[in-house]
């Protein structure tokens, strides 16, 4: 039977994403030496790492932008790789997440950005409106961007907190998002190793 992300991961935030337009973003990282798949990604410039976990079995990696603190943060970025959870399709990945935001929410409407091949890797992209959070007495916007590759699920979440607004369109710039998806569009992932993922296929 299937696993759902919900079972494995529970020490990381529920969902991610957008915020500070103005704050340049970087390109995606090359590829580097390293023989083996890899997702290509960095987080926006001068964003600060204010979590870490690297074991060969998960990594994450939290950012803020500047001048947040990570006890009261307003837009988080995270990286995260699970080589247990290869077996999860990114589809359903991102509907156990949007399950799991409803369980904290008044009201949450979600939206698929994009669901199909990046480089031949399974890979979809969803967008959550999280209308008032009851931990954080917040709105949340977020954008999580899921990747099937052979040796990880790579998981991109990025989410703002916002006042609560009511069922409807949240005091979001379409622009702003759309930033946001342009960036989550550039990120990869790639495979030195294998001609149908190929690094250099993934280059801008």
């Amino acid at each position: 039977m299937r696993r759902t992300i919900s079972k494995v991961v529970t020490t990381v935030p529920l969902l991610l994403l957008l915020g500070c337009v103005q704050q340049p973003l970087s390109p995606p990282a090359e590829p580097t030496a390293y023989q083996q798949e890899q997702l290509l990604a960095r987080p926006p410039n001068d964003w600060q790492i204010v979590y870490q976990l690297n074991t060969q079995s998960t990594r994450i990696v939290d950012y803020l932008p500047p001048g947040e603190a990570a006890t009261d943060w307003q837009t988080k970025l995270s990286f995260e790789s699970h080589q247990a959870l290869t077996d999860i399709d990114p589809i359903e990945a991102l509907i156990s997440e949007v399950a799991k935001v409803r369980e904290t929410c008044s009201s949450v409407n979600d939206f698929n950005l994009f669901s199909g091949l990046e480089n031949n890797y399974r890979t979809s992209t969803r967008l959550l409106m999280c209308s008032n959070n009851a931990y954080t007495k917040r709105g949340e916007v977020s954008m999580l961007k899921v990747i099937q590759g052979n040796e990880y699920l790579y998981i991109i979440r990025l989410i703002k907190r916002i006042p609560p607004f009511e069922t409807g369109e949240p005091t979001m710039p379409s622009a702003e998002i759309a930033t946001w998806s342009n960036y989550l569009r550039n990120i990869s992932v790639c495979d030195p190793n294998q001609s149908a993922h190929a690094c250099s296929a993934t280059k801008p």
